[in-house]
């Protein structure tokens, strides 16, 4: 696993009290019975911590998916102050 996913994994555990063994890349939050409001909140984290937008992610989304948006974010380019 990479780095950028044991964060996640550690956020989301630290966060919503799930258990960091049953958090694996092809686990959906539907899988984990994370509500919207906690997945809402957990979308509000990955945009404080990372410039993820808020509410990429839903119900079906999987942890790897997650890290793919935060890797995404991570690569773009940020805007420069003129």
């Amino acid at each position: 696993m990479s780095s950028l996913h044991d964060e996640i994994v550690q956020r989301l555990s630290d966060a919503l009290g799930i258990k960091k063994s049953l958090i694996t890349p092809d686990v959906t939050f539907v899988e984990l019975k994370i509500d919207s409001l906690a997945l809402v909140e957990f979308s509000v984290i990955l945009d404080e911590e990372y410039g993820v937008p808020p509410l990429q992610l839903t119900p079906d989304s999987t942890i790897g998916d997650a890290v793919a948006l935060v890797d995404a974010a991570l690569g773009a380019p940020t805007e420069a102050s003129s």
